[in-house]
């Protein structure tokens, strides 16, 4: 029996999905349920950020640089259906488009109104940011 075995079976052992060793963060379960999570909270913060029901600048750990950008323009600016009401998300769908990414629609209402918005979620290495968003 050779003598290194037994090193590189525990070496083996200690290998987790953590270690630095696998290109993805999780399982398609674990990172799809993680980005809808993700999604879901950091879009309703988007959506009272847009009605003035919180400061835009408390998304910046959430949003990329340019997203950020376009949600202050979309705030100073009547976003669609402004004066129907508070905007409220009412659907929200998530598919992996790989395993760091994930892009999202959805629907939200104002009053009587229904509209559409869409995203992209990415995994970093310090969590999941919103790389793109739309309104419809």
């Amino acid at each position: 029996m050779p003598a290194h075995s037994g090193s590189t079976n525990r070496a083996a052992q200690r290998r987790t999905r953590h270690d630095g060793r696998l290109t993805s963060y999780g399982t398609d379960g674990e990172t799809g349920s993680a980005a809808s999570r993700f999604a879901e909270s950091s879009l309703r913060l988007v959506l009272e950020a847009l009605d003035g029901r919180r400061p835009v600048v408390q998304l910046r750990r959430l949003v990329a640089p340019s997203v950020l950008a376009a949600i202050e323009t979309l705030a100073r600016s009547a976003p669609p259906g402004h004066g129907l009401g508070p905007a409220l998300l009412t659907k929200l769908g998530v598919e992996l488009t790989g395993p760091n990414t994930a892009e999202v629609y959805g629907s939200y209402q104002r009053g009587n109104r229904v509209f559409a918005l869409a995203a992209c979620v990415v995994l970093h290495r310090t969590g999941w940011q919103l790389s793109a968003f739309r309104v419809l």
